[in-house]
């Protein structure tokens, strides 16, 4: 059974990995980068206006197709030249690819798929007093708002990809695209982040498991 206090961890952690996946910058170093792994193709493209705050230098993740369930690693390689402000919305924004035409993933549970995170320091708010999980305090990052100004290096942040039951598991399988956008409150845009990806349905064969 799904309680309400899972649904809040879930929606906690997907809105924190967004906010991780966004500072990191989009414009710094060239407004597109491409990372192969094997056969497939990790896009990363700036969507942010030459004033932004926030900049990556290099992002990837692995394996690449995401396989789910499983955990993805990721690499975020970043700087953000000013402090984020304490009231920042993200918006998480996801399409699947099906026949070649992009439709929108709706948001599931309130954390999974197409969602809006407002106030997002405000769900961070508990780290201030605890201080970082320790998952968290092995990368050597902050964890409560404001975020300082700095650069990034995360590498290989494990981030576990649930499984997917129900309808849905039978359309993981496919190409998506993500858009994240940062914005203070009532305020400008601070970074934006497009990423082509890839799913797959995690195999249970006779003789095999991929």
């Amino acid at each position: 059974m799904v309680t309400s206090k899972m649904i809040s961890a879930l929606s906690l952690r997907t809105a924190y990995v967004s906010l991780l996946m966004a500072l990191i910058n989009l414009t710094y170093i060239r407004a597109e980068g491409r990372e192969s792994e094997g056969s497939v193709i990790q896009e990363y493209t700036d969507c942010g206006s030459e004033d932004k705050i926030i900049y990556f230098d290099y992002v990837h993740a692995t394996p690449m197709p995401v396989i789910v369930p499983g955990t993805l690693f990721v690499t975020v390689l970043g700087n953000v030249t000013m402090d984020l402000p304490r009231r920042v919305n993200v918006y998480l924004e996801i399409k699947k690819y099906i026949f070649g035409f992009p439709f929108t993933v709706p948001c599931f549970n309130g954390g999974l798929g197409s969602c809006t995170f407002e106030n997002i320091c405000r769900q961070l708010e508990q780290y201030e007093a605890v201080g970082c999980p320790k998952a968290l305090r092995h990368f050597g990052i902050q964890c409560h708002c404001p975020f300082a100004a700095g650069h990034f290096n995360l590498t290989r942040l494990p981030i576990n990809i649930p499984k997917i039951s129900g309808l849905a598991k039978s359309l993981v399988n496919g190409d998506y695209l993500l858009e994240l956008r940062i914005n203070e409150e009532d305020g400008p845009e601070l970074g934006c982040l497009r990423v082509n990806f890839s799913m797959k349905r995690r195999h249970k064969g006779w003789l095999f498991k991929i």
